[in-house]
């Protein structure tokens, strides 16, 4: 909340307290470290304070509440009574007191979700297996890219709810005996839950991979009934390092695996797909000099 307010303040055109000077805290203002900040607070008026809105303002200005320091000196009860314990945290952060630490790092993720919408309905087997495999193999990507292993995956699909016909959504979950990042171990796992999923008489739209029960990938719970010894466990991040950096550096999909498919009839269109012309030599704009 200081650190609102003190944006506010440092901007200029922002009325100052009297006997402080128009070029006083423009542009760097650090409320904290004010010798006295009641002066600055008594300028800010009740509306301006960030998560004050106009209902709660009127309740304020009834009460004589007028500006930041009358809601910081006013009694806490009250204050609980009529917006609970937000408002008890805004009054503590107009004290100097952080309520809600700085987070440095994002959370780690719970789950991790790739879907797409087919250009046209799928009625094919190996053209949901596919699907499945390409999503299962970006979702791994991703898992890698996280520093995360999963321990279960989901393989969903529907139909279109615009077609005419009955809806038909359904979704099959296996567990993974080892938390795995591999794609090929969630291949594996993903590609027969397309036959459970697959009905000849409801074209799907719509297919997705979803990865659950995320850990990181350096907390591995090993398993007695499948041994993984510490060697093949370097291999394979190594296959996968190698397999991700040429991705990377050569362009998504040039190192894939079979299962995904060469030719994709099923693929999201994107024909309003915007030009990557810094990236893509193919996007390069063209001068003709006459």
């Amino acid at each position: 909340m200081q650190a609102k307010l003190a944006n506010r303040l440092a901007k200029a055109g922002t009325q100052r307290p009297a006997g402080v000077s128009a070029a006083a805290g423009q542009g760097v203002f650090d409320l904290g470290a004010a010798a006295d900040p009641d002066p600055w607070l008594e300028a800010v008026p009740i509306e301006e304070v960030w998560g004050i809105g106009r209902r709660l303002a009127r309740w304020c200005r009834l009460r004589g509440i007028a500006t930041a320091r009358d809601l910081r000196d006013m009694p806490t009860g009250e204050l609980r009574r009529r917006c609970g314990v937000v408002g008890v945290r805004l009054q503590q952060e107009l004290r100097g007191i952080a309520c809600l630490p700085l987070e440095l790092l994002p959370a780690a993720k719970r789950e991790t979700c790739v879907s797409r919408s087919f250009s046209r309905p799928i009625d094919n087997l190996s053209h949901l297996r596919e699907a499945i495999a390409t999503y299962t193999c970006r979702a791994a990507e991703k898992l890698r890219r996280q520093h995360q292993r999963a321990g279960v995956l989901t393989v969903f699909v529907r139909s279109s709810p615009f077609n005419g016909t009955s809806f038909y959504a359904n979704a099959a979950t296996v567990t993974l005996p080892l938390a795995s990042h591999d794609s090929a171990v969630l291949l594996a796992a993903a590609l027969p839950l397309a036959e459970r999923l697959f009905n000849p008489r409801k074209p799907l739209q719509k297919a997705g991979v979803l990865l659950q029960q995320l850990q990181p990938e350096d907390l591995l719970q090993h398993h007695l009934l499948v041994p993984q010894t510490a060697e093949q466990q370097r291999r394979r991040q190594a296959l996968m390092a190698v397999v991700d950096g040429l991705n990377r550096r050569y362009g998504s999909g040039t190192v894939q695996w079979a299962a995904c498919g060469l030719h994709r009839p099923w693929a999201m269109r994107r024909g309003q797909l915007s030009r990557a012309a810094t990236t893509r030599l193919t996007d390069l704009p063209l001068v003709h000099a006459g």
